[in-house]
């Protein structure tokens, strides 16, 4: 899905990630942080209960591609996304 940022003009893209292995909140708090770390990521939120991560982001900084690589490599597997 693309947003576009009302304060900017920015168009956003969001994705929702599907996430395997998270089993507390410590693992939740990870995959939100290795997320948030990759540049042009503006807002992550994951949520345990669902597996899942909220994820938006700047197209023309980053892909989705990059943001599943920083789960990985956080020790997490990514399912799938949908936008």
């Amino acid at each position: 899905m693309r947003l576009k940022n009302d304060w900017t003009g920015d168009i956003m893209a969001q994705e929702i990630i599907n996430i395997n292995g998270m089993m507390c909140d410590h693992c939740q708090a990870r995959v939100e942080k290795a997320i948030k770390a990759v540049k042009g990521v503006k807002n992550a939120k994951v949520d345990l209960s669902k597996k899942q991560a909220t994820v938006k982001y700047d197209e023309s900084v980053t892909d989705i591609g990059k943001i599943e690589k920083a789960v990985a490599d956080a020790g997490y597997e990514v399912v799938d996304h949908n936008s």
